[in-house]
């Protein structure tokens, strides 16, 4: 027989159990440059910059994954501005879809000419489908310090800043592949944005928190809008690899009611 405290028992642990699940990760997009470079928009396909999908070893770079990666470059052939390719993921949202996280692998070498760097933003779009804000990661080989910095901000001048040593910055010693993340999140009502830099072994280097009080969830920001490398000054350009977007749900307990009213429906019988 199932007494009522025995059935109070049963009823914590299930509720135990549902709080402690685990967020479900869903990746929606995904571009490892396998077979091409599907998804990023350059030169070729009425936008500016060049995304080459090249194999393993070339210029000297296995790729992060697989047989391939991609190699980014900035063009202005288009006419609308020197910048390098952009993505739509697989397509913007207007609706807020719950935490959501952009990744990309990208290789970082300490011995870039000084001056030259990248920036590189994804961008959240309103609750009405337009343009809200951008979240860029700027990587800049730094001319006063001689040192590759990593820094963040919402906002770019299209070159590589001189002035990361003077905020929030990881300084980049070795070359090898680092993850670019973005991770979108719900603080207390409001759109909350981590840019977080992680080395090859997952270690983290970086974390630059970007939010707004008036960017409301729902009704002020939506979902995901673009990727972008809004300028590339590398001479020989970026090697990329592995661009995904993942969204971050909690699984719904839609059998919790049903399992707590047959559990009170058992406590209720035995004390008749």
């Amino acid at each position: 027989m199932l007494t009522r405290q025995r059935a109070a028992f049963a009823v914590a642990a299930l509720l135990s159990t549902f709080v402690a699940l685990p967020a479900a990760a869903t990746v929606v997009w995904q571009q490892g440059f396998e077979s091409d470079t599907a998804g990023w928009f350059d030169q070729a396909n009425g936008w500016t910059g060049a995304a080459t999908r090249v194999l393993s070893g070339t210029g000297g770079i296995a790729s992060a994954d697989g047989v391939a990666h991609g190699v980014f470059e900035q063009t202005d052939t288009q006419g609308v501005g020197l910048s390098g390719p952009f993505s739509q993921f697989d397509g913007y949202r207007s609706a807020w879809p719950g935490p959501y996280t952009a990744s990309i692998d990208i290789y970082l070498d300490p011995t870039w000419a000084p001056g030259s760097g990248f920036d590189y933003s994804v961008a959240s779009s309103s609750a009405s489908g337009g343009h809200l804000r951008d979240f860029i990661f700027h990587v800049t080989s730094d001319t006063s310090t001689g040192s590759l910095l990593v820094g963040g901000s919402n906002n770019t001048n299209f070159d590589p800043r001189e002035d990361l040593e003077t905020i929030n910055h990881a300084v980049i010693a070795n070359a090898g592949w680092y993850t670019f993340e973005h991770q979108f999140m719900d603080v207390g009502g409001v759109l909350s944005v981590d840019l977080v830099l992680l080395d090859a072994v997952g270690t983290e280097l970086f974390r630059e928190t970007r939010s707004n009080a008036a960017d409301l969830i729902g009704s002020v920001a939506g979902g995901n809008r673009y990727a972008w490398f809004t300028n590339i000054d590398i001479a020989s350009g970026i090697a990329v690899d592995n661009h995904t977007l993942t969204l971050n749900t909690v699984p719904e307990p839609a059998a919790l009611g049903l399992v707590l009213a047959g559990l009170a429906g058992v406590a209720r019988r035995r004390r008749r």
